[in-house]
Protein backbone atom coordinates (compact mmCIF):
# COMPACT_ATOMS: atom_id res chain seq x y z
CA UNK A 1 0.00 0.00 0.00
CA UNK A 2 1.44 3.43 -1.15
CA UNK A 3 1.05 5.72 2.09
CA UNK A 4 0.56 9.13 1.91
CA UNK A 5 4.04 11.26 3.65
CA UNK A 6 2.57 12.57 6.98
CA UNK A 7 3.10 16.25 5.77
CA UNK A 8 1.25 15.45 2.75
CA UNK A 9 -1.05 14.18 5.27
CA UNK A 10 -1.43 17.45 6.96
CA UNK A 11 -1.99 19.58 3.99
CA UNK A 12 -4.70 17.64 2.83
CA UNK A 13 -6.10 18.09 6.01
CA UNK A 14 -5.94 21.14 5.90
CA UNK A 15 -7.26 22.02 2.56
CA UNK A 16 -10.01 19.48 3.46
CA UNK A 17 -9.51 17.10 0.97
CA UNK A 18 -9.80 13.13 2.10
CA UNK A 19 -6.56 11.67 2.70
CA UNK A 20 -5.63 8.44 0.42
CA UNK A 21 -3.37 5.66 0.56
CA UNK A 22 -5.90 4.26 3.68
CA UNK A 23 -4.96 7.08 5.65
CA UNK A 24 -7.32 8.56 8.34
CA UNK A 25 -7.07 11.69 10.40
CA UNK A 26 -9.45 12.51 13.76
CA UNK A 27 -9.83 12.67 17.58
CA UNK A 28 -7.88 9.69 19.44
CA UNK A 29 -8.94 8.71 22.49
CA UNK A 30 -7.84 6.54 25.26
CA UNK A 31 -8.83 3.83 27.54
CA UNK A 32 -10.03 4.96 31.09
CA UNK A 33 -8.65 2.62 33.87
CA UNK A 34 -12.16 0.85 34.64
CA UNK A 35 -11.31 -1.04 31.82
CA UNK A 36 -8.55 -2.96 32.73
CA UNK A 37 -8.84 -6.83 32.75
CA UNK A 38 -12.06 -6.29 30.83
CA UNK A 39 -12.02 -8.41 27.39
CA UNK A 40 -12.17 -6.65 24.19
CA UNK A 41 -14.51 -7.13 21.33
CA UNK A 42 -11.84 -10.01 20.04
CA UNK A 43 -11.64 -11.91 23.09
CA UNK A 44 -8.45 -10.97 24.84
CA UNK A 45 -8.02 -9.28 28.33
CA UNK A 46 -7.21 -5.78 28.22
CA UNK A 47 -4.32 -4.47 29.27
CA UNK A 48 -3.17 -0.87 29.68
CA UNK A 49 0.71 -1.39 29.13
CA UNK A 50 0.09 -3.37 25.67
CA UNK A 51 0.24 -1.24 22.79
CA UNK A 52 -3.66 -1.72 21.34
CA UNK A 53 -6.53 0.22 20.28
CA UNK A 54 -10.19 -0.26 19.09
CA UNK A 55 -11.39 0.82 15.44
CA UNK A 56 -14.91 0.82 14.29
CA UNK A 57 -14.09 -1.30 11.10
CA UNK A 58 -10.50 -2.37 10.59
CA UNK A 59 -9.92 -6.28 11.11
CA UNK A 60 -8.67 -7.80 13.91
CA UNK A 61 -5.20 -7.63 14.15
CA UNK A 62 -4.44 -4.73 11.46
CA UNK A 63 -1.53 -3.12 12.72
CA UNK A 64 -1.59 1.19 12.92
CA UNK A 65 0.60 3.65 12.41
CA UNK A 66 -0.76 6.65 14.91
CA UNK A 67 0.83 9.88 14.58
CA UNK A 68 -0.27 12.72 17.36
CA UNK A 69 -0.48 15.58 14.67
CA UNK A 70 -0.56 17.95 17.43
CA UNK A 71 3.22 17.41 18.76
CA UNK A 72 4.30 14.45 15.80
CA UNK A 73 4.58 11.30 18.19
CA UNK A 74 4.14 7.96 16.95
CA UNK A 75 3.09 4.97 18.02
CA UNK A 76 2.14 1.66 16.21
CA UNK A 77 -0.99 -0.30 17.87
CA UNK A 78 -2.56 -3.50 17.08
CA UNK A 79 -6.67 -3.54 16.67
CA UNK A 80 -8.45 -5.61 19.23
CA UNK A 81 -11.26 -3.85 19.86
CA UNK A 82 -14.36 -2.02 18.87
CA UNK A 83 -14.97 1.49 18.95
CA UNK A 84 -14.75 4.26 20.20
CA UNK A 85 -18.71 4.71 20.29
CA UNK A 86 -18.65 8.32 21.29
CA UNK A 87 -19.34 10.72 18.55
CA UNK A 88 -16.75 12.21 16.47
CA UNK A 89 -13.81 9.88 17.54
CA UNK A 90 -11.64 7.74 15.17
CA UNK A 91 -9.78 5.46 17.19
CA UNK A 92 -9.23 4.62 21.42
CA UNK A 93 -6.11 3.71 22.59
CA UNK A 94 -4.80 1.71 24.99
CA UNK A 95 -3.42 3.77 28.31
CA UNK A 96 0.39 2.20 27.26
CA UNK A 97 0.12 3.92 23.35
CA UNK A 98 -1.87 7.44 24.71
CA UNK A 99 1.08 7.86 27.03
CA UNK A 100 3.76 7.35 24.15
CA UNK A 101 2.18 10.47 21.94
CA UNK A 102 1.90 12.30 25.16
CA UNK A 103 -1.91 12.55 25.00
CA UNK A 104 -2.52 11.30 28.88
CA UNK A 105 -3.06 14.98 30.29
CA UNK A 106 -5.28 16.19 27.81
CA UNK A 107 -7.29 12.90 27.13
CA UNK A 108 -7.73 13.44 23.23
CA UNK A 109 -5.64 14.02 20.34
CA UNK A 110 -5.89 15.03 16.85
CA UNK A 111 -4.08 12.42 14.87
CA UNK A 112 -3.55 10.24 11.38
CA UNK A 113 -3.83 6.58 11.22
CA UNK A 114 -2.13 4.24 8.46
CA UNK A 115 -2.20 0.52 8.24
CA UNK A 116 1.41 -0.75 8.17
CA UNK A 117 2.32 -4.09 7.08
CA UNK A 118 3.35 -7.03 10.26
CA UNK A 119 6.93 -7.12 9.41
CA UNK A 120 7.02 -3.18 9.66
CA UNK A 121 5.25 -2.90 12.85
CA UNK A 122 8.16 -5.42 14.23
CA UNK A 123 10.85 -2.98 13.17
CA UNK A 124 8.89 -0.26 15.49
CA UNK A 125 8.95 -2.63 18.29
CA UNK A 126 12.92 -4.11 17.81
CA UNK A 127 12.57 -6.77 15.59
CA UNK A 128 13.01 -7.84 11.95
CA UNK A 129 11.59 -10.91 10.43
CA UNK A 130 15.50 -12.17 9.26
CA UNK A 131 16.76 -12.19 12.60
CA UNK A 132 19.33 -9.48 11.80
CA UNK A 133 18.33 -6.75 14.31
CA UNK A 134 21.54 -7.08 15.48
CA UNK A 135 24.66 -7.59 13.58
CA UNK A 136 28.38 -6.47 12.67
CA UNK A 137 30.18 -5.57 9.50
CA UNK A 138 33.53 -5.70 8.91
CA UNK A 139 35.01 -3.73 6.34
CA UNK A 140 38.63 -4.35 4.65
CA UNK A 141 41.17 -3.99 6.58
CA UNK A 142 38.81 -2.84 9.44
CA UNK A 143 37.13 -4.42 13.13
CA UNK A 144 33.72 -3.84 13.85
CA UNK A 145 31.76 -2.78 17.18
CA UNK A 146 28.13 -3.26 17.75
CA UNK A 147 25.41 -1.18 19.99
CA UNK A 148 22.51 -4.06 20.92
CA UNK A 149 19.15 -3.31 22.08
CA UNK A 150 18.33 -2.27 25.19
CA UNK A 151 17.42 -5.71 26.54
CA UNK A 152 20.23 -7.90 24.83
CA UNK A 153 23.04 -8.40 26.89
CA UNK A 154 26.49 -5.92 25.86
CA UNK A 155 28.99 -7.61 24.34
CA UNK A 156 32.52 -7.20 25.20
CA UNK A 157 34.52 -4.47 24.12
CA UNK A 158 36.41 -4.32 21.08
CA UNK A 159 39.53 -2.96 21.18
CA UNK A 160 40.78 -0.87 18.04
CA UNK A 161 43.78 1.23 17.60
CA UNK A 162 42.18 4.97 17.36
CA UNK A 163 41.99 6.13 13.36
CA UNK A 164 38.91 7.16 11.38
CA UNK A 165 35.88 5.52 11.53
CA UNK A 166 32.36 5.54 9.83
CA UNK A 167 29.29 4.48 11.02
CA UNK A 168 26.62 1.98 9.32
CA UNK A 169 23.05 1.82 10.64
CA UNK A 170 20.61 -0.59 9.82
CA UNK A 171 16.92 0.80 11.30
CA UNK A 172 14.72 -2.57 9.70
CA UNK A 173 15.02 -5.61 7.42
CA UNK A 174 12.14 -6.95 5.20
CA UNK A 175 11.35 -9.37 3.14
CA UNK A 176 8.90 -7.26 0.77
CA UNK A 177 10.92 -4.18 -1.41
CA UNK A 178 7.62 -2.15 -1.00
CA UNK A 179 7.84 -2.00 2.88
CA UNK A 180 11.36 -0.86 2.94
CA UNK A 181 10.42 1.80 0.51
CA UNK A 182 7.20 3.01 2.56
CA UNK A 183 9.66 3.08 5.71
CA UNK A 184 12.34 5.09 3.69
CA UNK A 185 9.37 7.31 2.67
CA UNK A 186 8.16 7.68 6.29
CA UNK A 187 11.51 8.47 7.37
CA UNK A 188 12.15 11.10 4.60
CA UNK A 189 8.92 12.57 5.53
CA UNK A 190 10.88 13.56 8.70
CA UNK A 191 13.91 15.05 6.59
CA UNK A 192 16.25 11.66 6.77
CA UNK A 193 17.66 10.27 3.94
CA UNK A 194 17.83 6.55 4.54
CA UNK A 195 19.01 3.70 1.81
CA UNK A 196 17.50 0.54 1.17
CA UNK A 197 20.41 -2.29 0.37
CA UNK A 198 19.19 -5.84 -1.47
CA UNK A 199 20.83 -8.52 1.03
CA UNK A 200 19.38 -11.99 -0.58
CA UNK A 201 15.82 -12.11 -0.19
CA UNK A 202 15.53 -8.79 2.09
CA UNK A 203 15.25 -5.76 1.78
CA UNK A 204 17.46 -3.52 4.25
CA UNK A 205 16.89 -0.07 5.42
CA UNK A 206 20.26 1.58 6.32
CA UNK A 207 22.26 4.67 6.74
CA UNK A 208 25.06 3.05 5.30
CA UNK A 209 27.94 5.83 5.99
CA UNK A 210 27.41 8.21 8.83
CA UNK A 211 30.32 9.97 11.21
CA UNK A 212 29.79 9.02 14.79
CA UNK A 213 28.58 12.71 15.38
CA UNK A 214 26.05 12.26 12.64
CA UNK A 215 25.21 8.85 14.02
CA UNK A 216 24.41 9.62 17.50
CA UNK A 217 22.03 12.15 16.26
CA UNK A 218 20.37 9.83 13.45
CA UNK A 219 20.36 7.15 16.37
CA UNK A 220 18.18 9.58 18.47
CA UNK A 221 15.69 10.69 15.99
CA UNK A 222 15.19 6.98 15.05
CA UNK A 223 14.85 5.95 18.62
CA UNK A 224 12.57 9.11 18.97
CA UNK A 225 9.78 7.60 16.08
CA UNK A 226 9.69 4.69 17.96
CA UNK A 227 12.47 2.27 15.88
CA UNK A 228 14.28 -0.27 18.24
CA UNK A 229 16.80 -2.57 18.07
CA UNK A 230 18.85 -0.60 15.81
CA UNK A 231 21.90 -2.14 14.49
CA UNK A 232 24.87 0.33 14.92
CA UNK A 233 27.93 -0.62 13.15
CA UNK A 234 30.89 1.19 13.84
CA UNK A 235 33.46 0.64 10.63
CA UNK A 236 37.15 1.55 11.86
CA UNK A 237 39.73 1.87 9.12
CA UNK A 238 43.12 1.13 10.03
CA UNK A 239 45.98 3.44 8.97
CA UNK A 240 43.63 6.33 8.17
CA UNK A 241 42.30 4.78 4.75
Amino acid sequence: MALLPWTARAEAEDAGVPADGGVEIGIASWYGPDFQGRRTSDGEVYDKEKLTAAHRTLPFGTYLLVRNLDNGSSVVVRVNDRGPFAKNRLIDLSEAAARIIGMVPTGTARVAIAPIPAEEALAWKGGSLDGAGVGAGVGAGGSASVRASPNASPAAPIATAPSPSRVRIQVASYASEANAKATVERLAASGMGASIERAGDYFRVVFPDLSPEDSRLIAQRLEGLGYRGLAITTITTLGGE
